[in-house]
């Protein structure tokens, strides 16, 4: 069973000296939004892929060149995660995660906290109708948690042949898990079995994975025990020494063209332009042969919104010696013209050239550099959550600093929230800041909007986007976040691989600004500026509802806008200042909110529309 106490004890950032009771935490996420929204987006949802006759061998798969689910024509479910960011120096580019989510990136229905099978990742038929004689061998590496939550000794993971004659799955080899950080190994089976060496012979892995308990801490429920396979290969005329890779291979993403960001408004580029375009495109290449490799490298650049010639750097050869890593830059001068269009989608594509026996799809990489309406540190990926927990956590802040080239008028704030089990936490309501800046620090808070809770999103990124209530003009630094009030944990999404310890501010005790000690990531806030088509924002925000007599004694009746058309899933809480709902109505059939038996005070008055994703809020004072 699993130890309650290890993400505390593995996972706390401590940052305060009231370490005991005043904690900033980072924890493991709830679901995998990225598989939620693609599988929304087909027609038809199913956890296998269709079925195929036979497939020859050599069966090889890297995981390159697939995204979300594992490639139909090899594989024949949808349950494993194929990703670029959760695995620690993966062979080649991608991996394929098996965790506690189903295909879609939802839990399972026997979650508990005793170990349960959870994912799988099998093969299409093969047709393996050969002789012991022909020295068939199966190869592959794994690694327990990388970036992410490791599995416990009580989880495994399990791989599994298939015997065509008999109909039946045999377990073949397992691992267990291990809670201590860990690189890929290697494992190199013999099949020779007859039993296995017929048309039709499959191959799976499958994971044993375990919840935490369910305790009052609900934010460390959440996806666990990730297992992730890279470079697998089946062939014949293979030995048990055969450990080497005769390939030259890409082993990492495409970064962001940008110094310090992720993205810009497409506005603000031109003004930045100088200052944060990288002057090359970084990535990285291995030979993973034993002998030393001529290779050749290029660049090519497509606009996406717009007809233009693709833009290519040539060809340059190098000479890559056995074993050796390089850290190739990419120099490059596109033309950038900042006067087509409000926004800006670029793909850049980088290719290398290597000898005809290479697998060729991790030859290959392809990143989309996007300029909208925002600024953003984070890479849109959250490997864990963020937030503040426990005694003394109750007015906490964070904030998170930007830049503006460009003066412009803030109009909202883009925040990803972590689902935690039964969504409890969008029950806990938060303030929404942004501060000047003070000599490198949050200085004066200029928005102090109440009423916010998280939400949930279907859009692409998963990012919800909460305007603000006056737009505000802002140039050169400033600072984006949240107050609580409560001591629970929100669970802002944390992309854990783009580390910004510099810009993340927290504000625990005696209303002290300190830059984050341990926090390995970046909180997934973002500025929104200029006018935004998508949610209708206006020079000035709609008035959905107004509320009289304020102070209020005994009611307070509701005046609705008229133009405003509810759901009837709609309501409207009264809220005290510690967060707690005192008060429910449906603003469709009720119109006065008793407050007789309330204490004197500041209340919060929140509108939310479910179906429209509409929400406002207003500050009611109680005085008898």
């Amino acid at each position: 069973m699993r130890k309650i106490s290890k993400i505390t004890i593995s996972f706390l950032l401590i940052v305060s000296p009231y370490a005991l009771f005043s904690q900033e935490v980072s924890s493991w996420l709830e679901g995998n939004a990225v598989a939620q929204k693609y599988y929304q987006g087909k027609k038809t949802l199913k956890k296998s892929n269709s079925p195929i006759d036979t497939i020859e061998i050599p069966f090889i798969d890297d995981f390159s060149d697939s995204f979300v689910e594992p490639k139909p024509g090899l594989w024949s479910d949808r349950h494993a995660f194929i990703n670029n960011s959760y695995a620690i120096f993966p062979i080649t580019a991608g991996v394929a995660t098996l965790d506690a989510l189903d295909f879609d990136g939802s839990h399972y229905p026997a979650a508990n906290s005793f170990p349960y099978q959870a994912d799988y990742l099998t093969s299409q038929a093969i047709n393996l109708n050969y002789l012991p004689s022909d020295s068939i061998y199966l190869s592959f590496y794994y690694q327990p948690g990388g970036l992410a939550e490791p599995p416990e000794t009580g989880d495994s993971l399990i791989l599994e042949f298939y015997n065509p004659a008999d109909s039946l799955w045999v377990k073949t080899w397992s691992t267990p898990g291990i809670y201590t950080p860990k690189l890929f190994t290697r494992v190199m089976l013999k099949i020779d079995d007859p039993a296995y060496l017929k048309k039709g012979f499959r191959f799976r892995f499958k994971n044993y994975a375990s919840q935490i308990p369910n305790t009052d801490q609900f934010d460390k429920r959440a996806n666990v025990d990730l297992w992730h396979i890279d470079y697998l290969e089946l062939d014949k005329n293979r030995f048990i020494s055969d450990t080497v890779n005769r390939d030259v291979a890409f082993i990492d993403p495409i970064k962001s063209i940008l110094k310090d960001y992720t993205s810009l408004p497409w506005s603000h580029f031109e003004a930045a332009y100088n200052t944060q375009r990288a002057p090359f495109i970084a990535v990285v290449i291995q030979n993973h042969d034993t002998i030393s490799r001529n290779i050749g490298t290029t660049l090519e650049i497509r606009d996406l919104l717009n007809s233009k010639p693709v833009y290519k750097v040539p060809v340059l050869f190098n000479d890559l010696p056995s074993g050796d890593t390089i850290f190739y830059n990419y120099s490059y001068n596109y033309p950038f013209d900042f006067s087509i269009g409000d926004s800006g989608a670029f793909e850049i594509k980088t290719i290398i050239q290597t000898d005809v026996f290479d697998y060729k799809p991790n030859d290959t990489l392809r990143h989309i550099q996007k300029f909208h309406d925002h600024y953003a540190l984070d890479d849109g990926t959250a490997e864990a959550s963020y937030g503040f927990r426990g005694a003394g956590t109750k007015d906490a802040s964070s904030a998170l600093k930007y830049n503006s080239f460009l003066g412009d008028t803030l109009r909202a704030i883009d925040m990803y929230f972590v689902q935690i089990v039964d969504s409890v936490n969008t029950e806990y309501y938060f303030y929404l800041n942004v501060w000047a800046d003070n000599a490198g620090k949050p200085g004066t808070k200029i928005i102090d909007q109440i009423g916010m809770r998280p939400e949930y999103s279907d859009e692409l990124n998963k990012f919800v986007r909460y305007r603000l209530d006056s737009a505000i003009y802002v140039k050169d630094a400033f600072y984006i976040g949240f107050t609580q009030t409560l001591e629970k944990l929100l669970n802002v999404g944390l992309d854990l691989n783009r580390p910004n310890k510099s810009r993340i501010f927290n504000n625990i005790e005696n209303g002290i600004w300190n830059t984050t000690v341990t926090l390995p990531g970046t909180p997934m806030m973002r500025p929104v500026f200029g006018k935004d088509q998508t949610v209708g924002i206006e020079n000035k925000p709609t008035v959905m509802f107004s509320a009289f007599p304020i102070p209020a004694d005994n009611y307070i009746k509701i005046r609705m806008n008229e133009n405003l058309l509810l759901s009837a899933s709609s309501s409207l809480e009264l809220i005290d200042v510690s967060g707690r709902t005192v008060r429910t109505l449906n603003p469709n059939l009720e119109d006065t909110v008793s407050t007789s038996d309330l204490q004197n005070g500041m209340y919060f008055l929140r509108l939310h529309d479910p179906a429209s994703k509409k929400s406002s809020a207003i500050k009611i004072i109680i005085n008898h």
